[in-house]
């Protein structure tokens, strides 16, 4: 299992966190990376934020993916997590799934400090619940989204026309917890 490590204090700056309640974007600053590769982190974060609020979400996907070997390993998972947020969807899990994988260190700054503390404080086993097509899909499920909110995850299968699952998790199953869009994401690569 790729459980998520603790912060690393050796590339992460509790103190460089900027307020993160609205944003899709989390603007930590890792320690340790020498300017040129700020300088390049910056840009392809730049490129993927002005994708992303042209509503250009494939192009988001494009970017991240054409350019990730040239992220810090920092900048790879939180730009992930923003990619993620902008373009993740069934057609594209297998995609992430495999991203999510992916033995780069610094796995921890996919989610955002305050998620992370969120998901240690969760009592386990915990119930979560899947809005799927399972017209689309009848024999095997490729998502990798699930819901602590059940409700939320109604309203969704409702308004897609889509069916509910659910199960229970233990910690290990998960890969992150996303507070964002409303829906308390749960990232399960199983």
């Amino acid at each position: 299992m790729n459980e998520l490590p603790k912060y690393n204090v050796s590339t992460y700056n509790p103190n460089s966190l900027a307020y993160n309640e609205r944003s899709d974007f989390t603007r930590r600053i890792p320690t340790g990376l020498t300017d040129k590769q700020m300088h390049r982190d910056s840009k392809i974060a730049m490129q993927i934020v002005k994708a992303h609020m042209d509503g250009e979400y494939e192009k988001v996907l494009d970017i991240f993916y054409r350019k990730a070997k040239l992220l810090s390993n920092p900048r790879y998972w939180e730009l992930m997590r923003t990619v993620w947020v902008a373009a993740g969807s069934t057609e594209t899990a297998q995609l992430f799934r495999m991203m999510m994988k992916s033995n780069r260190p610094c796995k921890s700054w996919f989610m955002t400090p305050e998620d992370a503390a969120s998901l240690d404080a969760m009592t386990f086993p915990l119930t979560v619940w899947r809005a799927y097509d399972a017209v689309r899909y009848p024999d095997i499920d490729p998502g990798i989204s699930w819901t602590l909110d059940r409700a939320w995850c109604e309203n969704y299968a409702r308004s897609q026309g889509r069916v509910i699952k659910q199960r229970q998790v233990s910690r290990e199953d998960i890969f992150a917890y996303i507070s964002r869009r409303g829906e308390e994401e749960i990232i399960i690569l199983d």
